[in-house]
């Protein structure tokens, strides 16, 4: 039996290529690693990109395949010509037949990995000779096997209606409120109608507000007054503990007196009676630790088939493990949020998740949780600068609030590429912190914002000065804007740098060097017929630039017009700004930019063999935009400031890498007098040895990565640094970064994927030198669905992940936050409904009893309240208290503790 069909490979492919309307079908039922060619796979990867980064249908069928395939230097790997030419020639002429060749490719997909699932079995049978460890592997990999077989994800409309015809007669004949599962709670019934198959609830508050019983609450009014078969998965609390709460809210004991032992008779009799009662409820508990969803889907379909399931809770989101390794915690608690959303679908059952929320809500002034609170991500300030990649238009984020657009963000090799924003939304007011590196880079973030440090996503509250961080050391933009002129840029570079364009006053430019007026000069006659007049004064010339027409009512000067095209401000030399237009132009107009601006303020010398190249300005924002502008064209550079008494402070952007430096000499270079020492400074750059390490990886890598290389190929230290050519040096070796040279000779003597991707990342790691508190701020995310991460003000940071959810509701108890709290918030628990695919948002207000962690609806509350003071009137005398030596019921308040992720 053939474990493959090329064939059926070819006329998949070759059919996208022809007929690009059969595309998007193929990329929903397929996946590269279905493919058995190589050349197959890195084909269909890049349609499937193309699909990713928006491309229309129209649009697929107006580009050139093999022209895209060149753009991105796939066009070898995937064959060539030749085998781009033999996979069109078996393309498919109707869709029932590429479906048919979808299905083959993906049959002989899950043929290759069932063996591979087989033989992995027969190798663990001799590693681990358990069965029950073996079971719980075989299942993990049969399960995710099942999950990808093709199924037909499009029904017509006419197989729906009858069945949503008889639901609706269903309900309609009822004329009930509750058409899902009711929770027993009034108001909040009314609000959801219950809970309904298929959606999944998620239930969150911080810790001490009593979510766990609020679960049990619900499992409670489920299982034991509606007799609905409840699946309870308990990751924090044991099944002793989950069955003493159930008891204490039944039969109105205490829970502490329960812990202590210390009964009435009376309340032994209520227990009992309570144990008696909840046995009979078809609640069952699964207690195991760190489970994950795939232990937890068997088990429920388990039980579903043997004994029905109406009802899953899960206690608590974050304490799960996912099915797969991930790059950071935040992807792990999303894909198990979107796996249970899987498993309450394919249930058909509903499905409450706890979820731990963060000490962000504690953090503002008014406690009440809201979505923000639930996102496994921090959020960023309005002004926060964010690159649309296919125009180079840096836009604040507050900006793109409801757009989708391609941004810049971190592939899993470490390269910097474009990725698709499905989601740009506002996360409240939140606490904000001041973030800046090294090189000089900025950005203000919430405390809960993750940065890439070398061991994974770390969130800016548990940063420090010293640690480093990733940062773009490199940006890919391939821009074609034409909507400035090469004399435009000219004259703009030298006009921002050195002149004077303010209102009410004459438009003039000012430099020593007599080529800088020349140039200036011949520009703007070019474009406006200006007759530049020169004056000069000591060792400085001006040039003034007066109206090349007659001045009439309204008419304004060419360069005001120019000004006010590109949206730049008339300000003084400390407001200057570089023209946002500017990074919407190709590379080259960009190095034409940069080559006369140097010519105003910039400096390039050479003092005791040393090369210098630094550019000033008392405009910090100037500064900042022309740091992005050279990463744009791939050089390097770090501001410092200046600061002098009774001045404005001086900012400097230095290049002071031996590599950068002849980068910038060479392919940019300065116009004027300034610039006719470069080749001087060339000569001297060429004839100095590289410093590898002005560009290393932190040490930490020698233990996070090195290491586990080096024990994989079974070799000590000194081997490794023999192979390496280094001097062994013991302990000191782990004391000082790796460079990326050195890295790849590493990575030659143990070869390992890591260590490739960091010697050849497009990351630059940058150290933050400072932290600092600043106040509250209104704040913004983002979402890219595929890599999870995204470039804002230069600095790689995290997105915002989504809960899956279609109810989310929080538990708020005013009480728990103030000392005296009022009368009328005593007790009182708000049930906050801020999510609801069908339904209403708002707020359902339910008694919290704290004696037996009990939630009740207000009304029986108050009623139970009346009773309760009747009895305590014709109470006899209290008996002796029944002490139980040794208590069964092992009760342990673990809401007390605060886990924080």
């Amino acid at each position: 039996m053939k474990l493959f069909d090329i064939e059926a490979e070819y006329s998949v492919l070759g059919s996208m290529i022809v007929q690009p309307s059969f595309i998007f079908r193929g990329v929903e039922l397929l996946q590269p690693e279905d493919f058995f060619k190589e050349q197959n796979k890195v084909l269909f990867r890049f349609i499937r990109d193309l699909v990713a980064e928006g491309y229309t249908e129209t649009q697929l069928n107006e580009i050139s395949f093999k022209d895209e395939l060149i753009k991105r230097n796939l066009f070898e790997k995937v064959g060539g010509e030749e085998h781009l030419g033999y996979v069109v020639e078996f393309a498919l002429d109707s869709y029932e037949k590429f479906e048919s060749a979808c299905k083959i490719v993906k049959d002989k997909a899950l043929l290759r990995k069932i063996i591979d699932v087989a033989k992995h079995i027969n190798e663990k049978v001799e590693e681990t000779p358990d069965p029950d460890t073996l079971i719980d592997d075989i299942e993990k990999r049969v399960f995710s096997l099942s999950e990808e077989r093709i199924t037909n994800t499009l029904t017509p409309i006419c197989e729906v209606i009858p069945e949503i015809v008889k639901k609706i007669e269903e309900l309609a004949s009822r004329r009930e409120m509750v058409t899902g599962l009711p929770s027993g709670y009034t108001e909040l019934d009314r609000m959801t109608s219950g809970f309904h198959d298929s959606d999944l609830i998620i239930l969150a508050a911080r810790p001490s507000m009593g979510k766990t019983a609020f679960a049990l609450s619900i499992a409670y009014n489920i299982a034991v007054k509606e007799g609905k078969t409840v699946a309870f998965f308990s990751l924090e609390m044991s099944k002793e503990q989950i069955v003493t709460r159930l008891i204490s809210q039944d039969s109105g004991v205490p829970l502490h007196k329960i812990r202590s032992g210390f009964l009435f008779p009376q309340e032994i009799d209520k227990i009992l009676e309570s144990a008696d009662r909840i046995r009979e409820a078809p609640i069952y508990i699964d207690d195991t630790p760190g489970i994950t969803i795939l232990e937890m889907r068997a088990k429920s379909r388990r039980l579903q088939s043997e004994k029905g399931l109406d009802l899953i809770i899960v206690d608590y989101l974050q304490l799960m493990r996912g099915i797969r390794r991930t790059e950071s915690r935040q992807q792990e608690v999303s894909e198990i949020s979107r796996s249970l959303k899987a498993l309450a679908k394919e249930l058909n059952v509903p499905l409450i998740a706890l979820s731990q929320l963060s000490r962000q809500v504690e953090h503002r002034s008014d406690k009440r949780p809201q979505l923000s609170d639930l996102r496994e991500s921090g959020c960023l300030t309005g002004d926060t600068l964010i690159i649309d990649a296919d125009t180079g238009k840096r836009t604040p984020i507050k900006e793109l609030v409801g757009k989708t657009f391609n941004t810049l963000a971190l592939d899993a090799d470490l390269k910097i590429r474009k990725f698709r924003v499905t989601k740009v939304f506002p996360s409240g007011r939140k606490k904000v912190y001041f973030l800046k590196t090294r090189s000089g880079r900025e950005i203000k973030a919430s405390a809960n914002h993750p940065f890439l440090k070398l061991s994974g996503w770390v969130r800016l509250d548990e940063l420090k000065v010293g640690d480093w961080i990733a940062v773009p050391r490199q940006y890919n933009l391939e821009v074609r804007e034409d909507s400035l002129k090469e004399e435009e840029v000219i004259l703009l570079a030298h006009l921002i740098g050195d002149g004077c364009v303010l209102p009410k006053q004459p438009i003039h430019y000012t430099s020593a060097d007599l080529e800088n007026i020349n140039v200036v000069k011949e520009v703007a006659e070019r474009l406006y017929g200006i007759k530049g007049k020169v004056v000069k004064q000591k060792n400085w010339y001006h040039l003034y630039l007066p109206y090349p027409y007659r001045l009439t009512h309204g008419k304004k000067h060419p360069i005001t017009l120019l000004y006010e095209r590109l949206d730049i401000r008339r300000v003084r030399a400390h407001e200057k700004e570089l023209p946002e237009k500017l990074f919407e132009c190709d590379n080259k107009k960009q190095k034409l930019f940069v080559k006369h601006l140097w010519a105003t303020d910039g400096n390039i010398s050479i003092s005791k063999g040393n090369v210098s190249i630094y550019y000033s300005s008392t405009s910090k924002n100037l500064i900042y935009q022309l740091q992005h502008l050279l990463l744009r064209l791939g050089i390097l550079s770090k501001i410092a400031i200046s600061k002098k008494e009774n001045y404005r402070p001086t900012y400097q952007l230095h290049i002071t890498d031996r590599n950068n430096q002849l980068k910038f000499l060479k392919e940019i270079g300065c116009f004027g007098s300034r610039g006719r020492i470069i080749p001087e400074a060339i000569r001297i750059l060429n004839n100095r040895k590289y410093n590898p390490n002005k560009d290393v990886i932190p040490k930490e890598v020698w233990t996070l990565y090195v290491k586990r290389s080096k024990d994989r190929y079974n070799i000590s230290w000194r081997e490794l640094s023999k192979k390496i050519n280094t001097s062994y040096c013991g302990s000191t070796l782990f004391k000082h970064g790796v460079s990326r040279e050195r890295l790849l000779r590493i990575f030659k003597a143990v070869p390992d994927e890591i260590l490739f991707n960091l010697a050849t990342s497009d990351i630059l790691w940058d150290e933050i030198v400072k932290i600092e508190e600043l106040g509250e701020e209104e704040v913004y995310d983002m979402t890219v669905p595929e890599v999870h991460n995204f470039v804002a003000n230069d600095i790689i940071v995290h997105n915002s992940i989504e809960q899956d959810a279609d109810v989310v509701m929080f538990i708020h108890r005013p009480e728990v936050y103030k000392k005296n709290p009022d009368p009328e918030e005593q007790g009182i628990a708000e049930i906050i409904i801020a999510k609801q695919r069908n339904g209403p948002t708002g707020t359902a207000k339910l008694a919290f009893i704290k004696e037996f962690t009990r939630f009740e609806n207000l009304e029986e509350s108050a009623v139970q309240h009346v009773v309760e003071e009747e009895k305590e009137e014709v109470k006899a005398p209290p008996e002796e208290p029944f002490i139980i030596e040794d208590n069964q019921f092992n009760f342990d308040d673990s809401e007390d503790y605060d886990f924080d992720f």
